[in-house]
C-alpha cells in the first residue's frame, strides 16, 4: 500500500486555486458567500473550491448546498474539520492535512503576514512539496512568475481622491 502523498494531485490543487481570484478565497469557512455562480460573488476556502471541482469532484469529494460541510465518498464533515477528509483524498498524513487544509492561524506566517489567503496558501503549498522535493523545473518556473501578494490593483478601478 502506497502510504506516501499524492503530490501530483497536490499540484492539481495548486494549479486549481492560482486560477482563482485573490478575492475569492478566503481561509476558514468552506464557503463564506454563494454568489449568483462560482465567477460571481462566491468565495470558498481552498477546500471549499477543491470540492466544486470536476477534477476532485470525480474522485468523490462534494461541498454540501449550503456550503457548510464537505463530502467525501461515505464521510461528512462540517467547516472547520475539512483537514480529516483532504488527508484522505491526498494521503496526507493528518498533521500534514491540518497544515495545509487548516485555519489560517494553522500556517506558520499567521495573520501578520501581508499575504492574501490565496498567496498565503499557495506559499504553503509550494513550501511543503519543496520540503519533500517534489518541484519540478517545470512547474518552479510557472511558480517563479507569481508575485507571493496579491495582484495589482487595476488603475482603471482606482478613484481619485
Amino acid at each position: 500500500m502506497n502510504t506516501s502523498p499524492d503530490y501530483e494531485l497536490l499540484k492539481d490543487a495548486y494549479a486549481i486555486i492560482d486560477g482563482i481570484p485573490e478575492t475569492a478565497i478566503a481561509l476558514g469557512s468552506l464557503q463564506t458567500a454563494k454568489g449568483e455562480s462560482l465567477a460571481q460573488g462566491t468565495i470558498c476556502s481552498p477546500a471549499g473550491w477543491l470540492a466544486q471541482h470536476p477534477r476532485f469532484t470525480a474522485l468523490g469529494l462534494s461541498l454540501s448546498n449550503d456550503g457548510m460541510r464537505l463530502r467525501y465518498q461515505d464521510e461528512s464533515v462540517p467547516s472547520g474539520a475539512e483537514a480529516q477528509i483532504m488527508a484522505r483524498i491526498f494521503s496526507l498524513q493528518p498533521t500534514e492535512a491540518d497544515y495545509l487544509f487548516g485555519n489560517r492561524e494553522t500556517y506558520s506566517l499567521g495573520d501578520d503576514s501581508g499575504l492574501s489567503d490565496k498567496r498565503l496558501w499557495l506559499r504553503e503549498v509550494r513550501e511543503f512539496l519543496q520540503r519533500r522535493g517534489q518541484l519540478d523545473k517545470e512547474f518552479e518556473e510557472r511558480l517563479e512568475t507569481r508575485m507571493p501578494f496579491a495582484e495589482p490593483v487595476n488603475p482603471a478601478e482606482i478613484r481619485a481622491l
